[in-house]
């Protein structure tokens, strides 16, 4: 089933990125992640801010341009995970935002795809960080499940490979 759905998606992912009307057939979805790092907050924030840094943590990221005109802005190429060890290529543009206790990011994908990611960062009674991120996804249901799936599996992932280099960089680890 989830072959199927996925073949849908890569049939979409052709559609173009411009703007489009929203539907009923949209779905949103809110994704909350948290994870503590043994690492001081201005480490964490620093890596939040680092825009090169965090789209290459990312383990489906396979390709990245900046934007020459915008700085905060670039276009992210995603291997989305099929079968077998197969996958399909998206492309999409991302904008990204610094806030005092992080960063803020809008990404606009093909098929109608909206997905706004808030990355924050507070600093804890034990001197460590607790790292939270909060996305907001719009997309079609049939959609929804599998970039929800592929989301939460793939942010889980860059938030431990986060919480490795910068534990790893302070000499301590998760508890």
């Amino acid at each position: 089933m989830r072959f199927q759905f996925t073949i849908v998606a890569a049939a979409l992912s052709v559609v173009s990125a411009s703007p489009v009307t929203r539907s009923i057939f949209d779905k949103t979805s809110t994704i909350t992640s948290t994870k503590h790092i043994n690492a001081p907050v201005e480490d964490v924030i620093a890596t939040l801010q680092d825009f090169q840094t965090m789209i290459h943590l990312n383990p489906l990221v396979t390709n990245s341009v900046q934007d020459p005109n915008d700085p905060n802005t670039f276009s992210i190429t995603d291997g989305i995970p099929l079968f077998a060890g197969l996958s399909f290529p998206t492309t999409y543009s991302a904008h990204f935002d610094t806030v005092e206790n992080g960063m803020d990011t809008n990404n606009t994908v093909a098929a109608g795809v909206s997905l706004h990611n808030e990355w924050r960062a507070v600093a804890n009674a034990t001197g460590g960080t607790d790292l939270t991120e909060t996305d907001t996804l719009i997309a079609n249901f049939l959609l929804s499940g599998i970039i929800t799936d592929e989301l939460k599996t793939s942010h889980v992932q860059l938030m431990n490979t986060i919480a490795d280099q910068l534990e790893a960089a302070a000499g301590t680890a998760s508890s």
